[in-house]
């Protein structure tokens, strides 16, 4: 896990291709997922994900340091993939079930979300998502869906309850 310090900041800022590579490593996923769960579209995610990157880099100068670094990509990422869904609302994307919720590079998380979306609503799947592949905290998760953590809390409850008693 990334520790993002004042010095990393700094050398962001500063173009460091070495901090860059850091970055994109520990997020790309996650920004990727945001992406689609957002989009439902693969090639637009993708883009997507490489804008945010790009943007995050140009607006690091408006970037407060209070901790919350992956709170910035990830409000960044939601931001682009809104505005690319407002811009191509007349135009429906056209994609498979298995494409919905797919997880960048990881065809095991592919077949557990595959299984999950079965049985959970979308929201408790995108939790779950959130919370046990991308091991974000309750508290993240509910200031990215913007809903209260203990609604988050009680949705990802009681979808660990319905999988257990459906796939145990």
């Amino acid at each position: 896990m990334l520790i993002v310090t004042k010095k990393l900041i700094e050398q962001l800022k500063a173009k460091d291709e070495f901090a860059f590579e850091q970055v994109y490593y520990e997020y790309s996923n996650l920004v990727y997922y945001i992406c689609y769960s957002i989009t439902k579209d693969k090639n637009a995610s993708e883009d997507l994900t490489q804008d945010t990157f790009l943007k995050l880099l140009t607006s690091l100068d408006s970037y407060t340091e209070t901790g919350k670094f992956k709170q910035y990509v990830m409000m960044i990422a939601r931001n682009l993939s809104k505005n690319y869904v407002t811009r191509v609302a007349n135009k429906k994307p056209i994609y498979s079930d298995e494409e919905i919720y797919n997880v960048k590079e990881d065809s095991n998380n592919n077949l557990l979300i595959y299984d999950i979306k079965n049985y959970l609503t979308e929201l408790q799947t995108e939790i779950v998502i959130l919370k046990i592949v991308h091991k974000l905290k309750f508290r993240v998760i509910a200031e990215y869906l913007n809903i209260p953590a203990s609604k988050v809390q009680s949705e990802y409850y009681t979808a660990i309850k319905i999988l257990r008693k459906e796939l145990i």
